[in-house]
């Protein structure tokens, strides 16, 4: 199971946070950026992540990460967390894998110095969609300018894919683009290790991808845009 850290703000409120009302609150304090500035409750999330880790096959997922700095400050409250159980002798699963989302055009462009620092990407194609043509995703009015497909996101997703998998890390789809058939074939094609759909895609994505036959030769601009 892969557990996503708190991930509020922008379209996703909560009142009990008080947060200050935003001109623009997708580009402002959420997911990740409120744990670090309000550590205690990040770290009793993370505490409780690595309780649970020894009760199953547990990997913890970062969203919103833009920079090295900000994994690099995870990693160094994760370590306290870890040495505050040991001294208390409570149990974690030591090998708990640790992710973080691809979802801004900066974690991609630069997710060949992420991925030494992590275990796999998930890329939330619908936040990189919305930073990457800096529309929206909210706003209906703006339907006629929302596309997944652009090349510049698709570009992004391959780029990170590569940067992966020269790392020897897994890089999964999370997003609306997960269950786009239409992409399958090229997310295969450029090594995408898992796609993450809601339940009632499972079965149709599963049979539609017994169908692809990679052997053939197809270009990935081809594919990508069919």
């Amino acid at each position: 199971m892969v557990i996503r850290t708190l991930d509020v703000g922008a379209d996703k409120q909560v009142d009990y946070f008080r947060l200050d009302k935003e001109e623009n609150p997708a580009l402002g304090l959420r997911a990740i950026r409120i744990c670090l500035l309000r550590p205690e409750i990040f770290r009793t999330q993370l505490r409780a992540l690595l309780r649970a880790s020894v009760f199953g096959k547990l990997a913890i997922m970062y969203p919103m990460i833009t920079s090295p700095a900000e994994v690099l400050e995870i990693r160094e409250l994760l370590s306290e967390i870890r040495k505050e159980l040991d001294r208390k002798r409570i149990p974690y699963a030591p090998d708990t894998e640790i992710g973080i989302m691809i979802e801004t055009p900066a974690a991609a462009m630069i997710s060949d110095r992420l991925a030494p620092l992590v275990d796999f990407f998930s890329v939330g194609t619908n936040d990189l969609t919305q930073y990457t043509l800096a529309l929206d995703r909210q706003n209906r009015g703006l339907s006629r300018f929302y596309d997944p497909h652009h090349e510049a996101i698709l570009r992004m997703i391959e780029i990170a894919a590569n940067h992966a998998h020269a790392h020897g890390k897994w890089i999964g789809i999370c997003g609306e683009l997960g269950a786009d058939t239409a992409l399958t074939e090229w997310f295969l094609r450029i090594g995408i290790d898992e796609l993450s759909v809601s339940p009632a895609y499972v079965l149709p994505l599963r049979d539609h991808i017994r169908g692809i036959d990679l052997s053939q030769t197809q270009e990935k601009k081809g594919a990508a845009t069919s």
